[in-house]
């Protein structure tokens, strides 16, 4: 998937392992498509935190630039981790919300 093809960079504060999944995903092409060999560069930012009984979110917005710094397309996408799946989440859960 292009918008998320170096998310691995961004070093953004994720623990596990933990099973996740892409819980939601919404791409809008606002002067797309986008093209192979063409340059691109994307900037992404988490804009919320969320969860419920089974899992926890982040919610994160990419947005792609041409080559001029327009923007071509946007991503909203809820990267979700079950919680179960990660052995330490009740005892970090408890030191950081007591």
């Amino acid at each position: 998937m292009l918008f998320q093809y170096r998310a691995r960079e961004d070093r953004l504060p994720v623990r596990g392992p933990a099973v996740g999944l892409f819980a939601d995903q919404e791409i809008r092409l606002l002067r797309g498509p986008l093209f192979p060999g063409e340059t691109y560069w994307v900037e992404r930012e988490v804009v919320a935190l969320s969860g419920s009984k089974r899992t926890e979110s982040m919610w994160v917005r990419s947005t792609v630039f041409d080559a001029d710094n327009a923007v071509i397309a946007t991503m909203l996408l809820n990267g979700a981790s079950m919680k179960d799946s990660y052995a330490n989440y009740e005892s970090e859960h408890k030191a950081l919300y007591g």
